[in-house]
């Protein structure tokens, strides 16, 4: 890596056209691929900040021909980014004001990567924590629960642990995943002085510490009626701290916003949960925390159409907030919401359904439909759909469209799913899952979703309760 300083004039004028933010940049990520196997000639990080701003920055560098490529990157908080090449991806860790170079070895990535210059130390520990500890990158492989407003997330394997075993096996789990990750830390400092930054280490602590308490207080909220779990197991509750974490961690930020809905939950007084927790945050967090978790409060409502619960709340927030980059994201949100407000034009798509016909949204004018996404892998879904069955012959019966569009990654799983459950309605599936078109047009993150569609193909008003007998009763409303 010591000759990678020597053509940074030469890579970054290689990446201006193609990152089109170099002028931007506080970071430089700096590399060369060495045995190159792929024909591939670009390089790409994706830098995801939709915590802040609701999307990813991508950027993208030219591979030269002697395998060294530049980045010039803004980075706003430390946190992860994501290195894909030859279309296989890696977490690396960037921070503000930072170099980091990188050594590929193209036959055998993205296992075999050396790390240099000032973030080399960073980055060689999480290789080697994250060899021990694997990140799921595609968040439609994990399974999904909501809670109030909240959808915790995990892997199958660990859902499957939760729901066999003790609360007492399962929290030493946690707490020796925790241990030992802090131990490795602290010998990897021990024998590589001055190599860890200060900003990585509270990361890393952060990582240690939230990865532990989000678990547990997962697990006890989802599982407290079948371990007939008391308000004692949640005492941890008042020992981990809300504020004072690296907010680019999301294993942080997935904490705060659980503990901040698990109070929303325990609460008598359970009505406008976004304002609630809104307000909590507001009374309760201070700094970059606060502004984070009230941005995701006005954010999910104007995304949920509770424009009129919040819109004093957004304006407060809009003429307070010295955290930019989150109004940004909720100026965004209220935008969306406006636009995907009853009266607006539901957008237009055309997918094939189970037989390989073409279905278009446009096709069914003159009548109500809904819009409902799903994956035969996501159990909500199959809930949700499976207690819809016994009504859907009668809503055809009022000329109601009830169109599926599955998100599935394997079409053949699809298939079998709706064939052997016979849900009914009619069945079509997006290429591409999260990351297709209609995903993106209708601004599914996560599932299920769903929307109604009037007969004049403008988006309906959704009931206010989520439950099957108010959409139901809308949905016959409107057919009348």
């Amino acid at each position: 890596m010591n000759r990678i300083l020597l053509l940074i004039t030469v890579l970054l004028l290689s990446s201006i056209s193609l990152t089109g933010q170099i002028t931007d940049a506080n970071t430089l990520v700096l590399g060369k691929i060495n045995n190159r196997v792929s024909l591939e000639k670009e390089i790409t990080i994706q830098v995801n900040v939709r915590y802040m701003t609701s999307d990813t920055e991508e950027y993208t560098s030219n591979i030269l021909d002697d395998g060294t490529f530049a980045f010039g990157i803004n980075v706003r908080e430390p946190q992860y980014a994501t290195l894909i090449y030859s279309r296989e991806k890696k977490l690396i860790y960037l921070e503000p004001n930072d170099t980091l170079g990188i050594n590929i070895n193209g036959g055998s990535y993205p296992k075999n990567v050396l790390f240099g210059e000032r973030g080399g130390g960073n980055n060689n520990f999480l290789s080697e924590y994250l060899n021990e500890n694997p990140k799921e990158l595609n968040q439609f492989k994990k399974v999904q629960f909501r809670k109030e407003i909240f959808w915790y997330s995990t892997l199958p394997k660990q859902d499957k642990d939760m729901r066999n075993t003790t609360p007492e096996t399962f929290n030493q789990k946690l707490q020796t995943k925790k241990d030992r990750a802090f131990a490795k830390m602290d010998l990897y400092r021990k024998n590589n002085a001055n190599q860890l930054t200060p900003d990585f280490v509270n990361f890393m602590e952060t990582e240690f510490m939230y990865d532990y308490a989000y678990n547990k207080l997962m697990f006890g909220h989802l599982y407290r009626g079948r371990y007939d779990l008391q308000d004692s197991y949640f005492e941890f509750l008042d020992e981990i701290p809300l504020v004072g974490g690296s907010i680019g961690n999301h294993l942080y930020r997935d904490y705060v916003l659980a503990v901040v809905n698990y109070r929303y939950d325990k609460a008598e007084d359970k009505v406008d949960p976004y304002v609630k927790q809104y307000d909590f945050a507001t009374n309760n967090l201070i700094g970059n925390t606060q502004a984070f978790v009230q941005s995701e409060m006005l954010y999910k409502a104007f995304l949920d159409k509770q424009l009129d619960s919040v819109l004093g709340r957004y304006w407060a927030f809009i003429d307070n907030t010295d955290h930019l980059d989150y109004e940004a994201k909720v100026n965004y949100a209220y935008q969306k919401a406006t636009r995907y407000a009853e009266g607006s034009p539901a957008p237009d798509f055309r997918l094939k359904d189970i037989d390989e016909n073409e279905v278009q949204l446009t096709q069914y004018g003159g009548k109500v439909v809904y819009l409902n996404f799903w994956a035969s892998w996501c159990r909500p879904c199959m809930k949700k759909m499976t207690n819809l069955k016994p009504f859907i012959t009668d809503m055809e019966n009022q000329g109601i469209v009830i169109l599926n569009v599955s998100l599935d990654r394997n079409a053949d799983d699809w298939q079998k799913t709706v064939r052997q459950m016979d849900f009914g309605g009619v069945h079509v599936m997006a290429d591409g899952d999260i990351d297709s078109d209609i995903a993106q047009k209708y601004e599914v993150r996560i599932l299920p979703q769903y929307y109604i569609v009037n007969k004049n193909g403008s988006f309906a008003e959704r009931p206010v309760k989520n439950d099957l007998t108010s959409i139901r009763t809308t949905l016959m409303e409107l057919s009348r």
